[in-house]
């Protein structure tokens, strides 16, 4: 049977950024591929005509383009087009008609061509050339592994900086193409599990562990779109079951920490019957961003500098009550199997005694709302260790293994 050849869709506004398509087309022709361009522009007459005009953009929302422009709000324009290009992304993915896709642009270009990347699924080969990459890309990326290229220009015509930024993109992105299969879990046991750096020493005994019987782990780094992720790909079936060990983004979301993965949080527990632990990992403190933009009342707080970008400030027990309340709410809500294991000698490396963050009221005020909150069918187990010892570690593989064999 003849392999068929694959097609790479180029995403762009044709009337601003005609020239940088035209030359992505280029070279994706050159690697041997054929591509698709849609258009989503709206400011003037097109470069060159797209495979996917942008009348067709706009008509796959029910709208006609023409009086889209005449409304001149900007707002709807763009939310319209980008619904449009989505739709579109949507179908050809689901067709098999595409196999990779780049976009380019500012802004409002890196807004449409990320959100319409955000519904194609992790592994499909997927690249973004922004101007704006060394800014937040959080709220672009999200949860999906869109390759991001710094166009270090701006996109404004083709010169010998930016083509050589094209020419390593497109370069990335037909490699990703022509080797692309989809992910596949397989027959092994997968858990999904939480991480954190000061909760790694367990997890590191916990991972030997479960390879050395044939379980695989895979970790999310608990920094507000890992847990999301996780999230994700267990509702997804990706996963056996779950050990939400590193809750980070719980006191994160209370104590309004950069690392919150917001309110929806753990709502997972409500919709799926995986067997479910979790663990107060590196709960006990709030990350920060640089000392120097910390609140004034907050410099007084008991904290560590950790680096240049990132201070760790110790929770007090009001906080550590929020962050056990926040907790009950989501657990007291589970349809499956769930248990929560407390390791009473600390949560983190630095939640320990002799440590920085050692604090056994603000602890004792987490578990006491435990304690009074929780659903009285939810096991609560305490452990007399740390959640790095050895101790602590086995008790929850015990546990989770007498959910999954």
């Amino acid at each position: 049977m003849q392999n068929i050849k694959k097609t790479i869709l180029i995403i762009g506004a044709l009337d601003t950024k005609g020239e940088e398509c035209l030359y992505i087309r280029d070279l994706v022709a050159r690697s041997g591929l054929n591509s698709l361009i849609i258009d989503f522009g709206t400011l003037g007459k097109p470069t060159l005509e797209g495979d996917i005009s942008r009348e067709a953009v706009a008509a796959r929302t029910g709208c006609e383009l023409r009086q889209l422009i005449q409304t001149g709000d900007k707002g709807k324009i763009i939310q319209t087009m980008t619904e449009g290009v989505t739709a579109w992304v949507n179908e050809l993915y689901t067709t098999e008609k595409i196999h990779g896709v780049i976009a380019l642009g500012g802004g409002q270009g890196t807004a449409m061509g990320t959100a319409a990347m955000q519904l194609l699924p992790i592994g499909f080969p997927k690249v973004m050339v922004s101007t704006i990459a060394s800014g937040n890309m959080r709220p672009f990326i999200h949860t999906k592994d869109i390759a991001v290229f710094h166009s270090v220009t701006d996109v404004f015509g083709l010169n010998f900086v930016f083509t050589r930024i094209l020419k390593n993109a497109v370069a990335a992105l037909v490699a990703m193409t022509q080797t692309y299969k989809p992910i596949q879990k397989g027959t092994r046991t997968v858990i999904g599990a939480t991480a954190f750096g000061v909760t790694t020493p367990g997890l590191m005994k916990m991972k030997r562990t479960f390879n050395g019987i044939g379980i695989e782990m895979v970790f999310f780094h608990a920094n507000g779109i890992g847990g999301q992720a996780m999230e994700e790909m267990a509702a997804a079936g990706y996963f056996d079951a779950v050990i939400d060990w590193s809750t980070q983004e719980i006191i994160a979301e209370v104590g309004e920490g950069i690392f919150s993965a917001g309110q929806d949080r753990l709502e997972i527990l409500a919709k799926t019957n995986l067997p479910y632990i979790i663990a107060p990992g590196a709960i006990d403190y709030i990350t920060m961003g640089p000392y120097e933009t910390l609140p004034e009342s907050w410099k007084k707080r008991n904290l560590i500098i950790h680096n240049r970008h990132i201070t760790l400030v110790r929770a007090t027990a009001r906080e550590m009550r929020r962050a056990a309340e926040f907790l009950c709410l989501k657990v007291n809500r589970a349809i499956g199997p769930v248990k929560i294991l407390i390791p009473l000698k600390g949560f983190s490396e630095p939640n320990a005694e002799g440590k920085p963050f050692y604090d056994p009221e603000a602890d004792q005020a987490f578990l006491g709302t435990l304690e009074k909150h929780l659903r009285e069918d939810i096991e609560l187990v305490k452990v007399d260790a740390h959640i790095n010892d050895d101790e602590f570690v086995e008790t929850a593989v015990q546990h989770m293994m007498s959910k999954i064999t």
